[in-house]
């Protein structure tokens, strides 16, 4: 465990913390948190999780802005739901989108679990796209990026990451169960 690896899970579970409670200082936690595993995964040579963290810096203040303008002058942010055509769609890219970094690691890379790595990448980046958007449905990617990477994290050594993770992975069942009954 370094120094780096520490800042970067707590960032990050502070950041997860504040989305469960709809607050838009999440946004700038967030910011923080994926430049500094931005670095962390640059070294363990995970570099589509390390390349995410440049999309989620985007999308954190593509999410900011967002937020900000849907919350208004209401006291609470709205919530929304995905319709069966959007979550059909995100599958789909899902899916194509993990094995086209997959093969792009796996055929240009030493990439570390190309696949594997290439799925949560994927994965998070719908995630964080429907989180951008207030969907509840968010919390399940979010739990399926949270196991994955667990895992991933594990087999790497990144112990306080997996751990991270792990906390995370709960922190998303909290997350889904208080927006499904506000939403």
């Amino acid at each position: 465990m370094t120094g780096l690896e520490l800042a970067a899970s707590a960032a990050a579970l502070v950041n997860a913390l504040l989305v469960t409670r709809r607050s838009l200082w999440n946004w700038p936690v967030g910011v923080l948190a994926v430049s500094l595993f931005f670095f962390l995964f640059l070294d363990a040579r995970l570099y589509a999780a390390m390349a995410l963290q440049l999309v989620f810096l985007a999308l954190n203040l593509y999410g900011w802005w967002a937020w900000a303008r849907a919350k208004g002058d209401a006291p609470d942010l709205p919530l929304a739901r995905m319709t069966a055509g959007a979550k059909a769609l995100t599958a789909a890219a899902v899916a194509a989108l993990a094995a086209a970094i997959g093969l792009l690691l796996a055929g240009t890379t030493d990439a570390n679990a190309p696949f594997w790595d290439a799925g949560n990448t994927a994965l998070a980046l719908a995630a964080q796209y429907w989180q951008a958007q207030r969907a509840v449905e968010t919390w399940p990617l979010w739990l399926a990026v949270n196991i994955g990477s667990t895992a991933l994290y594990a087999t790497q050594c990144l112990w306080l990451t997996a751990a991270t993770y792990a906390v995370l992975g709960g922190i998303a069942i909290w997350g889904w169960r208080d927006w499904s009954a506000r939403a």
